[in-house]
């Protein structure tokens, strides 16, 4: 097998045109997720009756199951209980990174509010401040830059776990990549080529976030 440089190149300019698609199907899910996973974090924190003890149920059972399988259990709901949409496959793929990512963010956001020590809680409540007010002013601010490295984790995470959307034949980076495999059915360029993209995408976002967990570092 004879690896092609030339036919490596054809097959990263055919993967580069996909990389809006895949940042979308990462960072979208994401983005719900932190608001999702902060609410079931929450709620766990704060032992909300009956809610509480479902969301970590769901946390429980979710956590154990693969991206992929959950993936291809939604799709054949999909395609049993309704009409294939134009944009149905890619809904469908947003739902299932959503709450993947929900469960991993509300896990990392809870364990940044526990590490924050109760007595912070007493002191703000003695000052009259509400629970709200408590979260807001005090609490919040520094959950933040504890949790951002686990955040940073996840949003790498997200980018790469996007490539199993493969199974639903949504063309993201990895298939995209691949394309030009057909002609000759060799397919390492293309594997090739797919991994330099994530690679360099991550390393973008990773020093983006990073530099942005310095700086709010030196402001605890």
């Amino acid at each position: 097998m004879k690896f092609s440089l030339e036919y490596l190149w054809k097959c990263i300019l055919s993967g580069i045109i996909y990389i809006p698609v895949t940042l979308k199907l990462a960072l979208i899910p994401l983005a719900l997720a932190i608001v999702f996973g902060t609410l079931i974090a929450l709620a766990r924190i704060f032992k909300v009756p009956v809610v509480e003890k479902l969301f970590k149920i769901f946390v429980a059972i979710y956590s154990g199951i693969p991206g992929v399988v959950t993936m291809l259990i939604f799709h054949l709901i999909y395609l049993s209980l309704f009409k294939p949409a134009k944009n149905g496959i890619m809904l469908l793929a947003y739902f299932t990174f959503t709450l993947g990512r929900t469960i991993v963010v509300s896990e990392s956001v809870r364990g940044a509010f526990l590490s924050i020590p109760k007595g912070q809680y007493e002191a703000s409540y003695a000052c009259g401040l509400s629970t709200f007010q408590t979260l807001k002013k005090i609490i919040i601010p520094q959950v933040i830059p504890v949790a951002l490295p686990a955040l940073t984790n996840n949003t790498l995470g997200s980018i790469k776990n996007t490539s199993i959307v493969l199974v639903l034949g949504i063309v993201d980076v990895l298939n995209g990549a691949t394309i030009p495999c057909a002609d000759t059915y060799s397919y390492v360029e293309g594997y090739v080529a797919a991994a330099i993209i994530y690679w360099v995408i991550n390393a973008i976002v990773e020093f983006f976030l990073v530099h942005l967990e310095k700086h709010l570092s030196k402001k605890k």
